[in-house]
């Protein structure tokens, strides 16, 4: 109820045309704590258009886990996620039990859905978005998270395989690279937002995927193994985080 309902939160009241009375917090429940709804897990961002669009969703967009369908009753509030963003997009009623669901072959309509991502109900509590995947049209993954998901896997394997040379946690190789990412961003304005920040993440992620090779003494070697981002692709991937920022966290009023 704390992280909810901080002390000394503002608290906004909507009167909607149908006289009901909509109490509401400067963040929705499902983006503060993630994990208060059991959820459906999408088979990719594509099919988030849909759930965006106001349908309700059906089994064949949900991605099975590889222990199977979880068990629900018909009549219980889920949500929706797509992969790699921990942000519900969606939550609704389920249609049918998973007894029912597994007998239907897992055909037909999963969740009747009664709140998604920029419906009307949307536009009481003011539009934000939870993070930098919540898009206009389409919700995909968090790159933020995904990158924070790599290095833990990376410390854990980190800790399994015990590399001959590493640096807090690091093989030489990822620390170069991090050195890379963290002058890309010192170099941003001071003014970007955190839209705009999260966006540059993947530029983190582009200028990872760099093979940089241990000093062996094969110079030549090391070359043949490197690929440098050339300048027009630098000036890409800066342009494409502009483009990104202007897109989600601008408004009118801000040109």
């Amino acid at each position: 109820m704390d992280v909810l309902f901080p002390p000394k939160v503002e608290i906004a009241v909507a009167k909607l045309h149908n006289r009901v009375l909509v109490y509401s917090v400067e963040v929705f429940a499902l983006w503060r704590v993630p994990a208060l709804l059991p959820s459906f897990l999408l088979k990719g961002g594509e099919v988030s258009r849909f759930m965006l669009g106001g349908a309700d969703l059906m089994f064949p967009g949900i991605s099975m886990p590889a222990e199977g369908l979880p068990s629900f009753k018909v009549g219980e509030v889920w949500s929706v996620k797509v992969p790699r963003n921990p942000a519900p997009v969606a939550v609704g009623l389920t249609t049918m039990s998973s007894t029912e669901a597994m007998k239907a072959g897992l055909r037909g309509k999963a969740l009747r859905v009664t709140h998604y991502y920029r419906d009307p109900l949307l536009s009481v509590d003011g539009h934000f978005v939870p993070n930098a995947g919540f898009l206009e049209d389409i919700v995909i993954e968090d790159l933020a998270a995904s990158l924070v998901a790599q290095d833990s896997d990376s410390a854990e394997g980190l800790d399994r395989h015990s590399p001959h040379d590493e640096q807090d946690g690091k093989t030489t190789d990822e620390v170069e690279k991090l050195a890379v990412a963290n002058d890309a961003m010192d170099h941003l304005p001071s003014s970007s937002t955190e839209a705009s920040k999260s966006q540059v993440e993947q530029l983190n992620v582009e200028v990872g995927n760099v093979k940089v090779s241990d000093n062996v003494g094969d110079e030549s070697a090391a070359e043949e193994q490197q690929h440098t981002l050339s300048a027009e692709e630098v000036d890409s991937l800066l342009d494409n985080c502009l483009l990104q920022a202007l897109h989600t966290t601008v408004k009118d009023k801000d040109l």
